[in-house]
């Protein structure tokens, strides 16, 4: 299967080198047994790979932790769960089986199913589409600015990350600004029921108001000028919330705009501080909670808290900071994530919050007793679900679709469009990036001036799959699962050695995260069924079947 893009020539389409592909290969690799018939992913202790008879076998096995004696197998290739025997599961996890063992095979190799392919096949990158139309974008990212007045610790342009713009004063000119909105902006018949959306970051977006109230006035123009029907579009400002003031409210009430503010909890001040190393937690609460009383209705509809989780990672002191703050209960929504692992040493600080992360998951399990209508109105469950990590990854354990077996995967990982058009970010100088994350010539898909490369959107996604394919995602049990793309796996031609080696570390700390939660969450959709009846996930499955003719939709942007 090919993935649908647009390009108009194939000409800067670009490869790993033979010798990266190998160093890939090299560093980033399961853990095989002596005789090299039985495997463990980078951070499990357990055997979910094996060659057996001259064919793979991937699955994943587990014990519940909350119902004794419940053993379940997940067998990727059909994207179903079984539920297993203890001895079945012990055979499943032995690394090496002997003749004896045969008699006990045949009914796992029904479940498993086997393939006589070394691994996965990932959708192969064509190397020339014919060109029908402008490409369609469904995310612009603008920012009115890149300057900022407080100073993050985990912040992307505050050096902890490399390959990415530092912080600086920087502004995009008017005319890329209207240039970048008019390729967002076309007009087209076909996107006229698409969820589409304009993220205002920074920087500071707050900081440039008026470039920021300007922006919005060229779309409103834009869609006017062409007659474009964009009923489902959401236009949203991501703030620190300190320079909230009545002028500024008035336009985002006026113009319905959504508006995520970022308080980090107890954490607050350990992490978001300012250029002199203050915490700034009391000055963004007052102006949350001016903004819950004085537009209460706004509030409720438009406006969501964003918290980062961090270390040390306190999830019943989290739940209280924000179920004892009446302007939080008030807000529109919750949303708690974690940032990326960065390599070896920041995944060390995420396995220091594993611990938390499962109390989280206990909280979500347990309030499945409680009737639909109960549990939706349950502060524990909505801040359980509230997590970013818990909700993307039991969504995709509860709901992805099966799969008739073999070793031909329909998607690459978590990738769904072509670089530059899933997310389209300018930059002040009229860049355009497919990655807000990293503004860096890496992930250039062309100017405002000039318009949407998408040679080089294919080619930042041909070199992903080639690192991709090289890798332990080949054989990893979660990889039909997997939500990982582009920028976290960012290899590129130009890489020295060195940096590919520090890109795998990378790599391995965000899959090791990955698999990690969807364990997590198949642990949790067995053991719901099994202590509450599989109809308290009824509501899951609805509001699964509600986002796929809605948001998550992506195939009115295919050509």
């Amino acid at each position: 299967m090919s993935i649908p893009v647009h390009i108009r020539n194939a000409t800067a389409n670009r490869r790993l080198a033979e010798w990266q592909v190998r160093l890939v290969e090299e560093l980033e690799q399961p853990r095989w047994s002596a005789d090299g018939r039985s495997g463990s992913n980078v951070g499990e202790d357990d055997v979910t790979i094996r060659r057996h008879e001259g064919r793979t076998w991937i699955y994943k096995t587990w014990e519940s932790t909350r119902v004794p004696g419940l053993f379940s197998l997940y067998a990727p290739a059909t994207g179903r769960v079984h539920r297993v025997t203890a001895g079945q599961a012990a055979l499943l996890r032995r690394e090496s089986w002997t003749a004896a063992d045969q008699p006990g095979l045949a009914a796992l190799e029904a479940l498993v199913q086997p393939f006589e392919a070394p691994g996965w096949r990932f959708p192969t990158v064509p190397e020339e589409v014919r060109a029908d139309g402008p490409p369609r974008v469904r995310v612009l990212m603008l920012n009115p600015t890149e300057q900022c007045n407080i100073r993050c610790t985990y912040c992307y342009y505050g050096g902890a990350y490399p390959g990415t713009r530092p912080h600086q004063t920087a502004s995009p000119s008017a005319d890329f600004v209207e240039a970048a909105i008019d390729l967002f902006v076309t007009g087209e018949d076909r996107l006229a029921d698409a969820h589409r959306a304009v993220y205002f970051f920074g920087g500071e977006p707050l900081m440039a108001f008026r470039q920021l109230r300007d922006a919005y006035t060229r779309l409103e123009e834009r869609i006017a000028r062409t007659g474009a029907a964009m009923d489902n579009l959401v236009v949203q400002v991501n703030t620190n919330g300190m320079l909230l003031n009545e002028e500024i409210v008035e336009f985002l009430v006026a113009k319905g705009i959504y508006l995520n503010v970022s308080v980090d909890g107890p954490n607050h001040d350990r992490y978001r501080v300012d250029r002199r190393g203050r915490g700034t937690l009391d000055r963004v609460r007052e102006r949350v909670d001016w903004l819950a009383a004085a537009q209460p209705e706004y509030f409720a509809n438009r406006v969501a808290i964003i918290c980062v989780l961090s270390s040390p990672l306190d999830p019943a002191g989290l739940y209280r900071f924000f179920a004892e703050w009446p302007a939080a209960r008030q807000a529109l929504a919750w949303d708690f994530d974690l940032l990326l692992p960065g390599g070896e040493e920041s995944y060390t600080e995420f396995e220091e919050m594993f611990a938390a992360q499962d109390r989280i998951w206990d909280l979500f399990v347990d309030a499945h007793e409680l009737p639909h209508a109960e549990r939706e109105a349950s502060g524990r469950y909505r801040f359980a679900f509230s997590c970013g990590f818990l909700h993307r990854s039991f969504h995709r354990a509860l709901n992805s679709p099966g799969r008739d077996g073999g070793p031909d995967l329909g998607h690459l990982l978590g990738v769904q469009l072509v670089p530059g058009t899933e997310y389209l970010v300018l930059g002040s100088d009229g860049t355009l990036y497919s990655s807000y994350e990293y503004q860096s010539p890496a992930f250039e898909v062309g100017h405002a001036s000039r318009g949407i490369d998408l040679d080089a959107g294919l080619a930042q996604l041909r070199m992903f799959r080639d690192a991709v394919q090289a890798s332990s995602c080949g054989t990893c049990w979660a990889a039909p699962l997997c939500t990982v793309t582009v920028p976290e796996s960012p290899f590129r031609a130009t890489d020295s050695p060195d940096e590919v080696r520090a890109k795998v570390a990378g790599k391995r700390a965000r899959c090791r995260s990955e698999r990690r939660n969807l364990a997590q969450a198949l642990r949790a959709r067995v053991d719901i069924e099994a202590l509450h009846a599989d109809e308290a996930l009824a509501g899951h499955r609805d509001d699964w079947d509600r986002q796929k003719e809605g948001g998550s939709r992506v195939d009115h942007f295919y050509l």
